[in-house]
Order: structure tokens, then sequence, then C-alpha cells
């Protein structure tokens, strides 16, 4: 895996309003040297999102490949 990677991956199932389940994320730091850890951001296409902190919107572009917003 490589950093920009498309990955679908499976969050655990929580009791609070975290993302669980399975669903699309990026990875944004891998190749860490010595160490095994690879971190990723999940992705969702629900806009209520925005309102947290620190929430992304990426627009849909042919360059991108995504359809929603």
């Amino acid at each position: 895996m490589a950093r920009g990677d498309v990955l679908l991956i499976r969050l655990p199932v929580t009791n609070g309003r975290e993302q669980s389940g399975q669903r699309p994320a990026v990875a944004v730091q891998t190749d860490i040297k010595g160490s095994p850890m690879l971190m990723i951001i999940p992705v969702t296409s629900n806009l209520s999102a925005l309102r947290y902190n620190f929430t992304v919107s990426i627009e849909p572009t042919t360059s991108n490949g995504l359809t929603l917003p």
C-alpha cells in the first residue's frame, strides 16, 4: 500500500457517532521505516459530516473519478 491509495476497510461497530462498517478510506501515511502502522482517513458521501472540525470536502472531477460530492 502507498500513500493516496483508496482502500475498502471494515471499521468496528461503535456505540457513538463514529463511522463503522465497511467503507472506503484513503491511506495518508504509510511506509514509515521500521513501523507496521498504516494511517487512514474514512470517506463518506454524507454532507452533514461537514459540520465537524477537520472535515474536508472533495468535489467530484473526471481526474478523481468521484460521482458524489
